[in-house]
């Protein structure tokens, strides 16, 4: 039961973060617009720039996605870098290269976890990270000659210019509660999506689309939609913090099943995590939650390690995401497994690569 004073301290607070976010949304919606009509400037990159991001806080599968891209335009041939803001890392300010695209030169608590995991997974495609998009840009263009830079999370970087705007929205819950931050988890308003060129919608499963779709098929009316999932991808044993290609030992997803195991994640979304680890079709034993991009201390690994010893089981499972931050921090006594996830279009693959093929045709043609 709720007292008349906590009760009226609950709508002080409600009331509070509402009049917080209108003032956000306001201060958001004026940035734009000054962009827009000139009078702040947005700077131009001597090469072609592919934006990825999204209109909310949390997760909607960026990564997996600026990974897929990357490797899909290094596979076109093209000289390819990403450039994520490293978000949490220590060269956040003043920026830096993680990879050249064969070796690693900075740590998972120098990148960020990942720009980190993306180094680790894109062969041939330098990664850099820095707040500064476009200085860290012309540095990727100076260092290693590239023609297209993917931006990773950067709907809301409006002061580069971009070639290409594409838009994820979680299929599930696209717009959250509908507020924006802090009430919610809008970054913007929604009528800002007009500035995006193609939206992909993730966690697509059939019965995803239940609520907004009516709003969201208004606001995408005559561009592209996409829609993907996440599902498994490769099952790697964690021995030390890898620094170059191949340096991993990697197991096929059947690996799992039948087997007794403690998972643990820190990501936008851990119980998709834990129902993934379950469709692999392993016995749970304990799961240990923990927020985004959490900084693991040496008392959180301690407990990660008592839990597993307690609970008897044969493995610890976690994201990729997560054991770049723990890998090298701890000597695990049992085999520590990192499952990574990829993006899968489906049958709609071919109309997705298509897509992206025209729309460089364009802007980065090759022949």
């Amino acid at each position: 039961m709720i007292h008349g004073s906590e009760s009226r301290f609950t709508s002080f607070f409600e009331t509070f973060l509402y009049l917080v976010s209108l003032i956000y949304a306001g201060t958001v919606s004026l940035r734009v617009l000054f962009y827009r009509k000139g009078l702040l400037k947005s700077r131009r990159l001597p090469c072609t720039v592919i934006s990825i991001g999204n209109i909310v806080v949390g997760g909607t599968g960026k990564t997996p996605l600026t990974i897929y891209v990357a490797g899909l335009l290094r596979g076109l041939g093209y000289k390819v870098a990403v450039l994520s803001r490293g978000y949490k890392g220590c060269k956040e300010k003043s920026g830096g290269v993680v990879s050249d695209g064969q070796r690693i030169h900075i740590s998972p608590e120098a990148a960020g976890d990942e720009p980190y995991l993306m180094a680790l997974k894109l062969d041939g495609v330098p990664v850099l990270v820095g707040r500064d998009r476009f200085k860290i840009g012309m540095l990727a263009i100076r260092e290693f000659g590239s023609e297209i830079l993917v931006l990773d999370d950067a709907f809301q970087h409006v002061q580069l210019d971009r070639d290409l705007d594409l838009v994820l929205l979680d299929a599930v819950c696209p717009f959250g509660n509908g507020h924006f931050l802090p009430r919610g988890i809008l970054r913007e308003p929604l009528g800002q999506l007009v500035r995006g060129d193609a939206f992909v919608l993730t966690r697509s499963d059939p019965v995803a689309l239940r609520s907004g779709s009516r709003v969201f098929n208004a606001l995408t009316k005559g561009r592209p939609v996409f829609q993907c999932i996440h599902v498994p991808d490769v099952l790697t044993e964690v021995k030390t913090l890898p620094s170059a290609k191949g340096e991993k030992v990697s197991y096929d997803l059947d690996f799992l099943r039948g087997r007794r195991v403690l998972a643990f994640s820190g990501i936008a979304r851990n119980e998709d995590f834990r129902m993934m680890i379950e469709n692999q079709g392993c016995a749970v034993a304990r799961f240990l939650s923990f927020p985004d991009h959490h900084k693991y201390s040496d008392e959180d690994l301690e407990r990660i390690r008592r839990s597993a010893d307690q609970s008897g089981v044969e493995h610890v499972v976690t994201t990729e995401k997560d054991y770049v931050r723990v890998a090298h921090r701890i000597s695990w006594p049992i085999k520590l497994l990192a499952l990574g996830i990829r993006v899968s279009f489906g049958d709609a693959e071919k109309a997705f690569n298509n897509y992206l093929e025209e729309r460089l045709f364009v802007t980065c043609p090759r022949c």
